[in-house]
């Protein structure tokens, strides 16, 4: 015996109703932002209170982050190792993390080639965020103007004057 078509239109509307009932993946989410002081909470627009970020400390040289880096000297240099290690992601991250992300500029325009022993490979270099799968924001690079960035190495101390 064939379905009715009052049966089958049923289920064709049950069917569309579970179809469009909303789901997490298409929920509408407003992201949070800073809470105004002064004005009221509105509960339908979620806000958190934006305590200020710690004062960084000045970066005065690039050596001692770009150091930490060194541990991925073979894998710059050396086609025969494949691979980057632990050791060299570790310092990879940690640049950012002592706040010298400024630092990756000598990282990104090759300074850091100084410092191997042997022929950077661009290539390896670039592939660095994604091999340690710590991509460095763009804004680490937005500031490399050269004007701003700390030297790489540490400035000479100035020149004691002789006593009288």
């Amino acid at each position: 015996m064939a379905p009715s078509s009052k049966s089958l239109l049923i289920a064709l509307l049950v069917a569309l109703a579970i179809s469009l009932q909303p789901s997490a993946a298409f929920e509408i989410r407003i992201p949070p932002f800073p809470c105004i002081p002064g004005l009221p909470d509105i509960w339908f627009i979620p806000c958190y209170n934006a305590t200020p970020a710690p004062p960084m400390k000045e970066i005065t040289e690039c050596w001692t982050p770009v150091m930490k880096m060194m541990p991925c000297a073979g894998f710059l240099t050396n086609a025969s190792i494949t691979e980057a290690s632990s050791e060299c992601c570790k310092g990879f991250k940690s640049v950012p993390d002592d706040g010298a992300a400024i630092c990756y500029c000598h990282i990104g325009n090759g300074d850091i080639a100084k410092l191997l022993p042997g022929p950077l490979n661009f290539t390896r270099l670039y592939s660095l965020p994604k091999v340690c799968h710590d991509i460095v924001g763009l804004e680490a690079y937005a500031h490399c103007d050269r004007a701003g960035v700390p030297p790489l190495t540490p400035p000479s101390p100035a020149p004691s004057s002789p006593a009288h």
